[in-house]
């Protein structure tokens, strides 16, 4: 961490030190400025400039977008061209007509309310115009005065017809300055950091975006470091883990909201373009959804390690316990889509064409609805199924279960699938709407501990009571044992043995398994040992034979019995 604000701050000097440099470059290049134009540049008469095609004046439309265009370029010379300059004086044209196509292209391109794209590209304008031959382009309010912008058409000395800025909205300039001109601030600005404009913004404007970014981040980290140290320092005197971990989790989400609050304040200074303006709101509006959504899908995490805290806290049943996980775990993914979706909605609906779209795709969402459906039925039959299972649960995190002749436990849930983790450490990938439609064994459903079963194969003359006290040395011996099931019993005899099942329970299936071998293999042993294995499961076979002297009458001689295999 320490590096990493070393780095930033090392960055921020930098460019404060560009910045410094580049003011003292402008302060000297101030003191030799460059030669002022000719007065023949800026005239009522058509204007011929080295390097530029003949001005397009021919309709309002036209000379508005001239205008705007060559004050984003810094052209101000031919800018003051689409500027009626009646009103000025012809030996002042060429100082004061540049400066006042500055002020006023200032202001037109932080005005969002002009749109050029409704202006007449007729010669002749709006025909309805009154007075004729002249446009209203937009209506600036300075207070309750209003400040009409108006195109008129002019008649030049050379016989021919152009459309430029009014002399009204000329002479009206130095108010719109006034009040939506440049503001001062803390330093003056060099004059070789306010001739040239990019994108309509000045050299200085551009230096002040790069320092507000790099200024909000490090102001941003800083507040972020300051409320978690100090959230930290009461959460740690807290019983509870939760407290810890939410505060923990909320430094980088709290430091992308704080930057991007942070941002459009510093922004707001810099009287930049309404075209920059709108990128950076989307910008810093994008940065801001995403930080909530990002700290709602931490407290979501930190409530479901609450959840389980809370459960163990209270002594409540290790069922309960695994009841209240899963539930955590579904509606916490579950949560999670559905900020993910209002997320990139938010984000989205902000552009205009987004909206559009939306608009028209709920017009026709009927139809939308029918095909989305039949083409993703399956996904939402399993989405569906999701939410569900979330309610029903018919297993849980950590049952131990049977599928498809496989056991295991159950490892994971999701919202669309489940993992069951297999004795031998397979994973078994199971469809979520499995368990709602096919049958399955759950041992752990209501409870942990199980009951099994022994079965061993024995002589007809066993002692069965011998047997059964060897069991009941054999279960208290084992750790395995939970001490409440341990019986013997002769359940099954066919012509050659006896079937002996010995019952034994422990407290999950796994202990189970493993006291299940323990006594298969103490039984064995001991009835093995007993009087010489004399009661081990054996096939008895009676051979009938002649008496001595006396043939066997039934066969006849040199014959036998058949063969038996």
């Amino acid at each position: 961490m320490s590096r990493q604000k070393s780095r930033v701050l090392a960055v921020a000097l930098v460019l404060l030190g560009g910045f410094a440099a580049a003011m003292c470059v402008a302060r000297r290049a101030e003191s030799n400025p460059p030669p002022v134009a000719s007065s023949a540049a800026i005239s009522i008469v058509e204007p011929s400039s080295e390097g530029k095609d003949a001005l397009d004046r021919q309709t309002p439309r036209r000379s508005m977008t001239g205008f705007l265009k060559e004050g984003r370029e810094g052209d101000f010379v031919v800018a003051a061209s689409y500027l009626d300059l009646s009103g000025v004086a012809e030996p002042l044209r060429a100082q004061v007509g540049p400066m006042l196509a500055q002020k006023l292209a200032y202001v037109l391109e932080r005005v969002s309310s002009l749109q050029v794209e409704t202006i007449p590209d007729a010669p002749e304008g709006d025909p309805n115009a009154k007075p004729p031959f002249t446009y209203l382009a937009d209506t600036i309010y300075v207070g309750e005065q209003p400040i009409r912008i108006v195109l008129e058409r002019v008649r030049f000395a050379d016989g021919i017809n152009r459309w430029l800025i009014a002399r009204s909205t000329v002479e009206a300039i130095p108010v719109l300055e006034a009040a939506y001109g440049p503001r001062p601030i803390a330093f003056p600005i060099p004059a070789a950091l306010r001739r040239s404009t990019i994108f309509g913004n000045e050299p200085w404007q551009w230096i002040g975006v790069a320092l507000a970014v790099i200024g909000a981040y490090v102001i941003a980290r800083t507040i972020a470091a300051l409320l978690v140290r100090s959230a930290s320092y009461f959460a740690k005197r807290t019983p509870t883990q939760a407290d810890d971990a939410l505060v923990e989790s909320t430094r980088r989400p709290l430091r992308t909201i704080l930057t991007a609050l942070l941002l459009r304040m510093l922004i707001g200074p810099l009287q930049l373009t309404a075209d920059v303006i709108a990128v950076a709101e989307h910008v810093t509006y994008t940065l801001l959804v995403i930080g909530i959504a990002w700290l709602a899908l931490r407290v979501l995490g930190v409530a479901t390690l609450w959840l389980d805290e809370q459960t163990h806290r209270e002594g409540e049943s290790i069922a309960r316990g695994r009841r209240v996980r899963t539930q955590a775990v579904l509606l916490r993914r579950i949560a999670s889509v559905v900020i993910a979706f209002l997320t990139a909605a938010s984000v989205l609906m902000q552009f205009e064409f987004v909206r559009s779209v939306g608009v028209s795709l709920l017009a026709s969402a009927g139809v939308a609805s029918v095909v989305v459906g039949l083409a993703a039925q399956k996904s939402l039959a399993a989405i569906i199924g999701g939410i569900q299972f979330s309610f029903a649960q018919p297993v849980r995190m950590g049952d131990q279960v049977v599928v498809e002749g496989e056991f295991g436990e159950l490892e994971e849930i999701n919202l669309t699938y489940a993992v069951v983790r297999l004795w031998d450490k397979r994973r078994l990938i199971i469809p979520i709407t499995y368990f709602l439609e096919k049958p399955f064994q759950n041992w752990t459903r209501s409870a942990t501990d199980v009951v099994g079963a022994v079965l061993l194969k024995a002589d007809f003359g066993v002692p069965v009571d011998e047997i059964r006290k060897e069991l009941k040395l054999a279960c208290e011996a084992d750790p395995l044992w939970d001490k409440k099931t341990c019986e013997l019993q002769v359940t099954d005899s066919d012509s050659v043995s006896v079937t002996l099942r010995a019952l034994v329970s422990a407290r999950n299936a796994s202990a189970l398994w493993d006291l299940r071998c323990n006594i298969r293999e103490r039984l064995l042993a001991f009835i093995h040992a007993h009087e010489d294995g004399k009661y081990l499961a054996r096939a008895r076979y009676t051979v009938q034979t002649s008496p001595p002297g006396r043939p066997n009458s039934e066969y006849p001689p040199g014959s036998g019995p058949p063969h038996v295999p």
